[in-house]
C-alpha cells in the first residue's frame, strides 16, 4: 500500500518516525480489518469499474482508484456491497442536492460557518490512526442557519476527509460538545430533514464511523437523541459514548488531540481551524467537480447490472436503491 502524504498527521511522534508508525499502522488496519492487499485492490477496483460501465442508470461516476476505494473499504471489500453503496449514493446525491451539491469552502455562508469553527478536524490519534473531528455545537448559529447548512457542512467535511486514504482505512472518530446548546439548535430540524439524514445520508456515504462521543448533552436533547438511536443498529450504538464532564472525555480521548481549550495538549481550536480552512483550499477543485462527475438517473425504469461476488456471492440488484433499511455501519 502506498504511502499517502496526509494534511493531519498523527501526534505524539514528530518527523519521519511519526510517518513509519503511522504507514505500518495503515496497512495492518487495511489487512487485517478490511483485508486489503494488492490483489484483492486490483481485482476489486476492476470489478467495481466493470459493473459501473454496465449499469443502465449510471450516466457519469468518477472510477478512480481513490474515489471507488472509499467504497471498498467500507464495505471490506465485498464487491457486490460496495456497489450498491454507490448506487445509494449516486442516488441521495440526486434526490438531496440541497445537502450535496455546490460543497464550496468559499461561498460565503458555508465561510461563515467553517470560521465558526463548529466542526473542525483535530488531528489523528496515534494508536488507532483515525482522524478526530471536533464538533461544537454551540458554536452553529441556529438563529441564522437551518439544518439544511448543518447538514452541508457535513457533507462538506466528510468529502474532503475522504478524498484521502488514511481516512477510508482507519476511519473517523467524531466528538460532539453539546455545552451550552439551545432549544434552537433542536428546533432547527425539521422531521424530513432528521429522518432523511439518519435513514439515507448516514448509510449513503461512504464513512468508517469508528467511534462517537458526545459530552454535556442537555436534558431537553434527551428524547430527540433517543429518537436519533431508534434508527442505529446495534453495531452503531456500541460505539456511542456519552460523558457527563470533560474529565470524562479527557480520559477516553489521546490527551494530545484535545485542543487547549478542552484542557489537552493540542493547538487552540482557532489555530487547528484555520489548518483546515488550508486543507479545504486544497481540495475545493475536487469538491466542486463533484457536481459535473457524478450523475445517476433515478428514473430509469431498467434494471441496474447485477455483480455476482463469486460462488455464492450475493447480487447488486434493483431493488438495492432506495431500499433504506435499519442504518448500519461496518
Amino acid at each position: 500500500m502506498a504511502r499517502e502524504q496526509t494534511f493531519f498527521p498523527s501526534v505524539g511522534c514528530s518527523g519521519d518516525d511519526r510517518d513509519d508508525a503511522m504507514a505500518t499502522l495503515l496497512e495492518q488496519i487495511g489487512r487485517t480489518e478490511l483485508r486489503e492487499d494488492d490483489r484483492v485492490r486490483e481485482q476489486s477496483l476492476a470489478g467495481m469499474r466493470e459493473w459501473i460501465r454496465q449499469n443502465g442508470r449510471i450516466r457519469r461516476c468518477r472510477t478512480d482508484d481513490r474515489f471507488l476505494l472509499r467504497f471498498l473499504r467500507v464495505k471490506k471489500f465485498s464487491v457486490p456491497r460496495a456497489c450498491e453503496m454507490l448506487e445509494k449514493y449516486l442516488t441521495v446525491r440526486q434526490t438531496h442536492p440541497r445537502w450535496f451539491t455546490r460543497l464550496d469552502p468559499d461561498a460565503p455562508e458555508l465561510a461563515d460557518v467553517l470560521d465558526a469553527c463548529c466542526l473542525t478536524p483535530i488531528g489523528r490519534d496515534p494508536t488507532t490512526g483515525r482522524i478526530v473531528i471536533l464538533g461544537v455545537v454551540r458554536n452553529f448559529d441556529a438563529q441564522r442557519y437551518n439544518s439544511d447548512m448543518m447538514i452541508r457542512l457535513n457533507m462538506l467535511v466528510a468529502e474532503s476527509l475522504l478524498d484521502e486514504e488514511p481516512n477510508q482505512i482507519a476511519g473517523f472518530t467524531h466528538i460532539f460538545d453539546n455545552g451550552s446548546m439551545t432549544m434552537a439548535h433542536v428546533t432547527c430540524w425539521t422531521l424530513d430533514n432528521l429522518a432523511g439524514y439518519l435513514r439515507s445520508v448516514i448509510n449513503c456515504v461512504p464513512v468508517r464511523l469508528k467511534e462517537n462521543h458526545f459530552v454535556s448533552v442537555p436534558t431537553f436533547a434527551a428524547q430527540i437523541s433517543k429518537y436519533c438511536l431508534s434508527f442505529a443498529s446495534d453495531k452503531l450504538r456500541s460505539r456511542i459514548h456519552c460523558h457527563s464532564t470533560m474529565e470524562e472525555l479527557r480520559a477516553a480521548v489521546h490527551p494530545d488531540l484535545l485542543p487547549q481549550e478542552y484542557g489537552g495538549k493540542g493547538p487552540t481550536l482557532k489555530v487547528l481551524n484555520a489548518r483546515f480552512r488550508e486543507f479545504l483550499a486544497s481540495k475545493r477543485k475536487m469538491l466542486l467537480e463533484l457536481d459535473s462527475e457524478l450523475e445517476i438517473d433515478t428514473k430509469d425504469p431498467r434494471e441496474s447490472a447485477t455483480h455476482d461476488d463469486g460462488p455464492g456471492g450475493d447480487v447488486v440488484a434493483d431493488g438495492a436503491v432506495g431500499s433504506f433499511r435499519q442504518l448500519s455501519i461496518d
